[in-house]
């Protein structure tokens, strides 16, 4: 049987090809000493390091029009995966892509969508997002 630690240490290697800046907002604001106006703080990054980002489509169906036709809506998501010993990523976090295979992914963010998954047999850590922002970063 393989070990859980061996799957974790695969896992890492082979599906996290990139890197990920996770930030979260602390809400509160601060002053900013050449104007003197209160500013957003700087957001705090709580993980720096590998992820693999894999797209996911969502298909709704639900009953849309007034004659009682199906609809069928598909939203564009986003599956992150982030090594077990990650911090866990809260619901509003923003994910930056820092690198990447995929050099169009880089500078592009995305807002986690829900809590990481749990499971009884943890290999790594899946945590849901949606796109935020297309705009590369700046070179």
């Amino acid at each position: 049987m393989l070990e859980q630690s061996a799957i974790s240490r695969f896992a890492e290697r082979h599906l996290m090809p990139d890197q990920v800046q996770v930030s979260r907002g602390s809400g509160e604001d601060v002053l900013d000493p050449e104007t003197g106006d209160l500013v957003p703080a700087a957001p705090l990054i709580v993980y720096a390091d590998k992820a693999g980002l894999y797209a996911h489509q969502e298909r709704i169906r639900s009953s849309g029009s007034q004659d009682g036709a199906w609809v069928e809506e598909v939203r564009a998501g986003y599956r992150l995966l982030l090594p077990l010993d990650a911090p866990e990523v809260w619901e509003n976090d923003t994910v930056l892509v820092v690198e990447a295979r995929d050099e169009q992914a880089v500078g592009r963010t995305y807002r986690v969508t829900a809590l990481g998954e749990v499971s009884s047999v943890p290999v790594l850590r899946t945590v849901w997002l949606e796109e935020h922002n297309r705009k590369p970063v700046a070179q």
